[in-house]
């Protein structure tokens, strides 16, 4: 899709629709007034879209022009089953526990579930995704322009890690953390690499398009040594080799990664020595047993025994089966917070093993019902939902609305019945 085109489609989208394709393209610069909520909630534009984003879901709803979503049972079986989970502990939470940072939670917690149903309405077609990526992608110029910033001139706000993590300094703009400068270089990726196989796929591939590809690329690059979180390197390099493999089927592809193979294998290694190795030293000393198992994933292994003890010893097995907010416990808000620095432990406790087996068959059924689908779109999809995953091993993903505004539309688009899927393949 042209930038014309681009423009195109966003002005013949309803309001109802057109509002979050805004805020998908101004999220970059308001996430920079992140730290003003120390001053006052009330300033903080995040705290301002974090009220007005399910109000303006639910206004879009009852709108006139508002597009009916084409239903799929099984994938919205399994993400419903879990929402409702989710939305039931957060009720109880509240009941127990209620209060402004409570609320807040709840919002927080909630926002990424009522997103999901709204785009799953946004996303009848491929135009509708095509565009709602683009959005995504040319977002992503404002942390790309703040990155170029600070390895040219100086860094913003840098973050010096101890030797024991790796040494040296770490950037992350004007930004609250490394993940949203993260999240725009492996969601960039992911959808420059999909240009780039549909190029393929219609015979469009020109020096233009392998232009951006490796700027892109280069990029990329840069800003992972720059930030310096292994999650990110393991995406990128899961998004990598998923690339080379779809690569596979068409000539020009076999013959780029022949020509590239040997400069990807030294590089690599380089990387792996200089910049890698060094965030993952503390995993060696697990490995070898010259550390503790509580200080793999950074030590984090720490904190999840410290909360599942709890866990399993001072709440019921209903609140293990459904949710720890059925226990009343007073560690629940922490439990269930960002503070776990990992979706699946998180979820766990916010939704129990029920919830957990409920949110992981929707992205089993996700890849299980694209096997058939045109080699790009299966790429993005699967490239999505192996980003969310492995993000959730040590970070946070859904608490992060930017890369929920990058993953979901996919996930929607691949909730899609199939012979709409087949249609616009």
């Amino acid at each position: 899709m042209t930038y014309k085109n681009w423009k195109t489609w966003l002005q013949c989208l309803p309001l109802s629709l057109k509002w979050f394709v805004i805020l998908i393209l101004i999220r970059p610069i308001v996430d920079i007034f992140y730290f003003l909520k120390e001053i006052s909630p009330f300033l903080s534009p995040l705290y301002i879209i974090g009220i007005l984003t399910p109000l303006l879901i639910f206004l879009s709803l009852v709108s006139r022009g508002f597009p009916k979503k084409y239903k799929s049972f099984v994938s919205d079986f399994n993400y419903g089953a879990w929402s409702t989970i989710v939305i039931f502990n957060l009720i109880i939470l509240f009941a127990f526990q209620g209060g402004f940072g409570v609320i807040s939670d709840v919002l927080r917690y909630c926002t990424p579930i009522f997103l999901f149903y709204y785009i799953r309405h946004f996303i009848r077609s491929k135009a509708d995704l095509i565009g709602v990526l683009q959005s995504f992608y040319y977002s992503a110029f404002i942390p790309t322009g703040i990155l170029l910033y600070e390895l040219i001139f100086e860094p913003i706000n840098p973050e010096y890690l101890s030797e024991s993590r790796g040494g040296g300094a770490r950037v992350q703009g004007a930004y609250a953390d490394i993940m949203n400068y993260a999240i725009y270089i492996t969601g960039a990726f992911l959808i420059r690499c999909y240009f780039f196989l549909r190029s393929v796929r219609f015979k469009q591939v020109n020096t233009k398009v392998l232009i951006n590809l490796g700027i892109v690329m280069v990029i990329c690059f840069v800003g992972l040594i720059s930030i310096k979180q292994t999650s990110s390197w393991a995406v990128i390099i899961f998004l990598i080799v998923l690339f080379l493999a779809f690569n596979l089927n068409n000539k020009k592809g076999v013959v780029s990664i022949l020509l590239l193979l040997p400069i990807f294998i030294i590089v690599g290694q380089l990387v792996f020595k200089s910049k890698i190795e060094p965030l993952i030293e503390k995993e060696y000393s697990v490995i070898e047993g010259d550390a503790g198992i509580e200080r793999s994933f950074n030590g984090r292994m720490t904190r999840w025994v410290k909360y599942f003890n709890i866990w399993f010893e001072e709440m019921p097995i209903s609140s293990n089966a459904f949710g720890s907010a059925l226990s009343g416990h007073e560690k629940v808000p922490v439990m269930i917070s960002g503070g776990m620095h990992s979706d699946f432990v998180r979820i766990i406790f916010l939704s129990g093993v029920l919830g957990l087996v409920f949110y992981l068959m929707f992205f089993f059924n996700l890849a299980n019902r694209v096997k058939r689908v045109p080699v790009p779109e299966r790429f993005l999809i699967w490239g999505a939902i192996g980003s969310v995953l492995l993000y959730s091993i040590s970070t946070t993903p859904l608490l992060y609305t930017p890369l929920i505004y990058c993953v979901y539309p996919i996930f929607a688009y691949a909730a899609l019945p199939k012979p709409l899927l087949k249609k616009y393949g």
